[in-house]
């Protein structure tokens, strides 16, 4: 009787003390999702002493604590520390899925226990535990419950952990617990997707420009991405899910590369080392000390989390007064910065003060780290667009002002190499007009000697004296042409000429000299090589003369070949050969044979004579006129010479005949008037006119040249015209005369410069001045005859390109 009443008092009581103790969450058939955080019970245990039976029963009797957060935040914890959930379960369905939305556990026991106490289930789970011995091989921790139909349960967990203890319950039915899973995926999804996306994109502008700050933003954003798919259970998932001891040390490693590239990528975005180098050491000093701790994480995990989640909550504030004092200071990227290290300030300040149990937990606090963090990158990414934007302009600005300045010095050292150029080429023209006045009263008369009555010794003699005035004006020419090549004034014609004859040309010109010195001196013309075609004759003359010379020169007791073809893989090239079967040439000394100045050996000049330039020269003009050259010796077994050169084939043209061709129409005893102020050239002048079978009258200064025109009963046929006369030089001489023939006051009479001067310039004055050609000193008959000829047979004529006769 006293065991009947005092029973339904027991029940009695524990109906009123319920209110008191904790609310019991009731399973009901409208309702697929219930929150446990809000009434659930907990009761720290840091001495280990409860067991799950004697826990439970200790919470029903009203110890621990009642929560009332949805999102339970307990901090750092010692111990063991239980939760006690009591359901009610008034629907048909048994299954209900239990899900702990924070993983951070290194152990979690999940106990059912009936309304008697008796233990129906207990399932294990944690990070300590291989991810593959899960029940569900979820990031979150997941057990599926069976509540007993129509009547209470109590639902018992035990945590224990050396990290934040936070226990966001929730219990779903399977279709509840699917569709949030869903959206999980798809927010996580879109969100590491976009961090991800921010990362390569980044790392493409670095890979293409090279700026630090970009490779460093992306190991920021990629550590602190990490850190939260870590801290969410995702990394167990995906990146590591047979290495628990990691995953549950990786979280304080996290915290400190993290940092560490931060505190990196300040430096170079801030441009600390420049704006604030004292700053930039402390900051550097921080950035190696956090990079060394990071080994000492591992040698306790309770304290190394603790101390780096510490840790972090000044640096962003440090960084937000940086940036202040920079946008202060007129740095606009700083603003961008600023916005940035402020919106993660924020996050991490709300995600430290929860973890230290300062502020409650919510859903706030739950997202203010994953919401400030991709605020944060997107900030970064406008401040590195804009930090590149005035990076390019202040670029720009420098390098306009260093092209100015590099325009100005560029501009003031040509001014000082045209000087230096002109004065070079004034020299030159100078010394080559005063080498060949003398020069052409030797040749002259050397020629007009050569028809006297001579003997055999002085015969001799007139060669030698030949000879050497022929090579002292082919040094002339090779030092004029390197002049004229190295100033980049080396013209280059494209006429019609006979390539046979140019070629049996040059050859004639040594066959003596091959004869002298018993070598055999042939030629050999491919079938295919046409007789004419497009190009410089005169320099192509240059080249052959050049190279065969050095043949013979090389050559005693042997031969030399001259081969031409058309190139089979191009025929508008020909492709030329010297071969010769002399001295040869080292290996050593073919590197720079064709460099200005340069000989086979030291005693070649002494032995058999030059300068160096010819093969200079001829490398030279190959390539100016868009071809290649080359040479294969070896010592005592000859030489090959070889070059290729563009000339197309052609057609005859009635311009191309020989000038022994032209018919002699110089009108016989045709006049002509010689004007030089040089006696001796004088001379020479009028000899060699006479020999020719013309008859001359000479004047030796401009005005004297006007009297005689003005004063001749019979019309002179041409005037041959030197350039350098005192008073009135031979260019006012000539516009002179052209005026006067302008004004009826004088026929026309064809003027051709006579003169020492062989350079561009002057060629190209003396057409200016109105005279019809130019034939530089030295002159000998044979020149002056074909020149001559050209002109008397159409007065109009000028020399081809302006080249001196």
């Amino acid at each position: 009787m006293t065991k009947g009443r005092v029973l339904p008092i027991g029940f009695m009581l524990m109906a009123l003390l319920l209110p008191l103790l904790g609310h019991s969450l009731t399973l009901k058939e409208d309702q697929q999702e219930y929150q446990g955080g809000p009434g659930m019970r907990w009761l720290a245990d840091p001495e280990h002493s409860l067991t799950p039976t004697s826990a439970l029963h200790a919470l029903r009797n009203g110890a621990g604590t009642s929560l009332d957060s949805t999102y339970p935040a307990l901090g750092f914890q010692n111990g063991l520390q239980w939760f006690l959930i009591t359901v009610d379960n008034e629907t048909r369905f048994p299954y209900w899925f239990l899900r702990i939305g924070r993983p951070h556990l290194d152990y979690l026991d999940i106990y059912l226990f009936d309304r008697e106490g008796n233990a129906i289930d207990h399932q294990r789970m944690g990070d300590r535990i291989p991810f593959q011995q899960r029940e569900f091989r979820h990031y979150h921790l997941i057990s599926l419950q069976s509540f007993p139909l129509r009547e209470r349960s109590y639902l018992l967990m035990r945590a224990q952990g050396d990290n934040v203890i936070e226990m966001p319950v929730s219990i779903q039915t399977p279709v509840a617990f699917s569709r949030q899973d869903n959206q999980f995926s798809i927010m996580y999804g879109i969100y590491y997707g976009a961090i991800i996306a921010m990362c390569l994109f980044n790392l493409l502008i670095f890979l293409s420009i090279r700026e630090p700050s970009y490779l460093l933003y992306v190991l920021y954003l990629g550590t602190f991405g990490l850190n939260l798919f870590t801290r969410e259970g995702l990394s167990y998932q995906w990146l590591w899910p047979d290495s628990p001891i990691w995953n549950h040390y990786s979280l304080p490693v996290l915290n400190l590369l993290t940092l560490t590239f931060s505190l990196l990528f300040v430096l170079y975005f801030l441009e600390l080392r420049t704006r604030l180098p004292r700053v930039s050491r402390w900051i550097t000093g921080v950035t190696a000390i956090t990079f060394m701790a990071i080994p000492f994480t591992f040698l306790s995990f309770h304290y190394s989390i603790q101390a780096t989640t510490i840790g972090i909550l000044p640096w962003p504030f440090v960084m937000i007064v940086l940036a202040l004092w920079l946008v202060f200071k007129g740095y606009s990227p700083a603003r961008y910065f600023l916005l940035a290290f402020l919106s993660v300030a924020i996050a991490t300040s709300l995600y430290i003060l929860k973890s230290f149990q300062l502020v409650d937990g919510g859903w706030l606090m739950e997202n203010a780290m994953p919401l400030g963090i991709f605020l944060e990158a997107v900030l970064l990414s406008f401040a590195l667009a804009h930090r590149m934007t005035v990076l390019k302009s202040e670029n720009a600005r420098i390098q306009r002002e260093a092209t100015e300045a590099l325009e100005q010095r560029v501009e003031e050292r040509t001014r000082e190499l045209n000087s230096a150029l002109s004065a070079r080429s004034e020299f030159l023209a100078v010394m080559s007009h005063e080498i060949r006045t003398p020069l052409n009263g030797i040749i002259g008369t050397v020629d007009m000697l050569k028809t006297s009555p001579l003997n055999d010794e002085q015969q001799h003699n007139l060669n030698i004296i030949e000879q050497s005035g022929n090579s002292l004006l082919n040094l002339i020419n090779d030092i004029l042409d390197y002049s004229r090549i190295e100033a980049g004034k080396m013209p280059i014609e494209q006429a019609r000429f006979d390539l046979h004859g140019l070629i049996n040309d040059a050859l004639a010109l040594f066959q003596h000299k091959a004869r002298v010195h018993s070598n055999v001196l042939t030629s050999k013309l491919n079938e295919n090589l046409g007789n004419y075609c497009i190009g410089d004759q005169v320099r192509l003359r240059q080249i052959l003369v050049n190279l065969v010379s050095n043949a013979v020169k090389f050559t005693d007791n042997g031969s030399i070949t001259l081969t031409a073809q058309r190139d089979p893989d191009n025929a508008d090239y020909v492709f030329f050969e010297i071969v010769d079967t002399g001295i040869g040439i080292t290996p050593e000394q073919q590197t720079n044979l064709f460099d200005h100045f340069q000989q086979g050996d030291s005693s070649t000049s002494r032995r058999y004579g030059g300068t160096g330039l010819g093969l200079a020269i001829c490398k030279q003009l190959v390539e100016i006129m868009g071809g290649e050259i080359g040479v294969h010796s070896r010592r005592n077994e000859g030489s090959r010479f070889w070059f290729r050169l563009p000339l197309p084939k052609t057609e005859a043209s009635a311009h191309l005949q020989n000038s022994s061709d032209i018919p002699d129409i110089t009108r016989s005893g045709g006049k002509l008037l010689i004007v030089d102020d040089n006696h001796i050239n004088l001379m020479v002048a009028e000899g060699l006119c006479k020999k020719l079978g013309y008859t001359t009258e000479v004047a030796e200064s401009g005005m004297e040249a006007i009297a005689v025109l003005l004063s001749a009963r019979d019309p002179f046929d041409l005037i041959l015209m030197d350039c350098e006369m005192p008073e009135m030089d031979g260019f006012e001489t000539s516009r002179s005369i052209i005026k006067l023939q302008k004004e009826g006051r004088l026929t026309r009479v064809p003027i051709i410069a006579l003169t020492a001067h062989a350079v561009p310039d002057k060629i190209q004055a003396c057409h200016d001045a109105g005279m019809v050609g130019h034939l530089a000193k030295p002159i000998n008959s044979e020149r002056l005859m074909r020149t001559l000829k050209q002109v008397l047979r159409d007065p109009d004529i000028r020399l081809p390109g302006g080249r001196s006769a």
